[in-house]
C-alpha cells in the first residue's frame, strides 16, 4: 500500500481542526510558513493542500493576509465546472505531451478533468476549438499560444475579461498574462557562456523559426546576448523558414557556432550542413534547446538545454487552481529551472 502524499496529510490536519471546531468560520488558518515548518515540507506541498481546501469551499484567501475558514457555502457558490480547457500544439509534440501529463496528474488529484484541444497553428481552426471549450463552460484555460493567437479575438476577450487563463511555455507579445515558462533566459545564457568560455568561440549565430514576438524566442536570444556582452562575443539573430536552412552553410565563414532556438531546428541545420560535407563541430559547432529524446542519439550528439515540461504542466495547473480559488495571484510569470546538457556537437569530447 502506497504512503499517503504529504499534501494530503497537511490537508487532513487543517480539515480536522475545522471539523473539530478548533478553527471556526473566519478564523485564520496556520500560515504557509508555519505549515512548512510543522510538517517539514515544501511550499508547493502546502499550497496543494490549501488549493484543495479552497476549491472544496472549506477556506478562502485574502491576498497578502492569509487563508481563513469559510462559512459553509451553498453548492451553487462552489466552482460550477470541473472541466479545464487545455489548448496545446499537436499531440505528437514531446513538449505538449509532457505538459499535459504534468497538469493532468495535478488536476486529477483535485477532481478536475482536462478537455484537450490541439492546435495546428491555423487561425480559423484555433478560434473554432477555443470557442468549443467556451461552449463546454470550462472553469478555466491552460493555453500554449502561437503567433496566430494574436488575431484570435476570442482569446483576447478571455484575457481582457480576466478569466482564469494560464499560458504555458511562452506568451505572445500583446497577450501577456499569467504564465508558466522555462527559465529560457538563464538556459540560453548558460549555453552561450559555455560556447564562449570553454571553447573560445566569439562569433555566434542565433537561429529561430519564430520571431522574438514569442517570449521564449526573445528570452533565449536575450540570455545568449547577455553572455556575449559579458565575455566579449558577438551574436547575430537570423529568423528563417525550412527552405532557407540550406543557406546557413554560408554562415560558417563568419560564425564559430550556431545556437538553434530548438532541438528540432538544430537537427535540421546539422542535417543540411552535413549534406555539404560541413563537419560538426570541427567546421562549426551547432547547439540546441529542449533536450528532446533524439538529441543524444544523433551524430554528433547534441549539446542542448534541458526543459522539464511535466513540471511546467504541474505548476500551470497549480496556478490555475489558485486563480479559481482566490480570483487573482500577485506573481504573473512563473519560471521552471533549466539545465545545460553538454554532449559533442559543441566540440566537447
Amino acid at each position: 500500500m502506497k504512503n499517503k502524499p504529504m499534501y494530503m496529510i497537511v490537508k487532513e490536519y487543517i480539515l480536522s481542526k475545522i471539523k473539530k471546531g478548533e478553527l471556526s468560520p473566519e478564523d485564520r488558518i496556520p500560515s504557509e510558513k508555519e505549515l512548512m515548518d510543522l510538517f517539514q515540507v515544501s511550499r508547493i506541498t502546502v499550497r496543494k493542500a490549501i488549493d484543495e481546501l479552497s476549491v472544496e469551499g472549506y477556506i478562502y484567501r485574502l491576498q497578502g493576509i492569509g487563508a481563513f475558514v469559510q462559512k459553509p457555502l451553498p453548492k451553487t457558490q462552489a466552482v460550477s465546472s470541473k472541466l479545464i480547457g487545455v489548448f496545446l500544439t499537436t499531440a505528437s509534440d514531446v513538449l505538449s505531451v509532457g505538459i499535459l501529463r504534468g497538469l493532468e496528474e495535478y488536476l486529477s488529484t483535485l477532481g478536475f478533468h482536462p478537455v484537450v484541444q490541439f492546435s495546428d497553428g491555423d487561425e480559423n481552426s484555433e478560434k473554432e476549438k477555443l470557442d468549443r471549450l467556451i461552449q463546454l463552460q470550462v472553469a478555466g484555460f491552460i493555453i500554449l499560444p502561437h503567433l496566430c493567437s494574436l488575431s484570435d479575438q476570442t482569446l483576447f476577450d478571455l484575457v481582457k475579461q480576466r478569466r482564469p487563463v494560464v499560458f504555458v511555455d511562452r506568451t505572445v507579445e500583446g497577450l501577456e498574462y499569467h504564465s508558466v515558462q522555462s527559465d529560457n533566459q538563464k538556459g540560453a545564457y548558460d549555453m552561450a557562456r559555455h560556447l564562449l568560455e570553454v571553447h573560445g568561440y566569439k562569433r555566434i549565430t542565433f537561429v529561430s523559426w519564430e520571431s522574438t514576438k514569442v517570449s521564449s524566442v526573445k528570452e533565449r536570444f536575450q540570455g545568449a546576448k547577455k553572455a556575449c556582452d559579458e565575455l566579449g562575443g558577438s551574436l547575430q539573430l537570423i529568423q528563417i523558414d525550412k527552405s532557407q536552412i540550406r543557406d546557413l552553410r554560408h554562415t560558417i565563414k563568419k560564425s564559430d557556432a550556431i545556437f538553434a532556438c530548438t532541438d528540432l531546428l538544430a537537427v535540421e541545420i546539422i542535417s543540411q550542413l552535413q549534406t555539404y560535407d560541413i563537419r560538426i563541430p570541427e567546421d562549426i559547432a551547432v547547439v540546441g534547446f529542449d533536450d528532446r529524446p533524439f538529441s543524444e542519439f544523433i551524430q554528433p550528439k547534441l549539446t542542448t538545454v534541458r526543459q522539464y515540461p511535466e513540471k511546467i504542466g504541474e505548476k500551470a495547473a497549480a496556478v490555475l487552481i489558485s486563480l479559481l480559488a482566490w480570483n487573482n495571484i500577485e506573481e504573473q510569470v512563473h519560471y521552471i529551472p533549466t539545465k545545460l546538457v553538454v554532449r559533442n556537437s559543441c566540440g566537447c569530447k
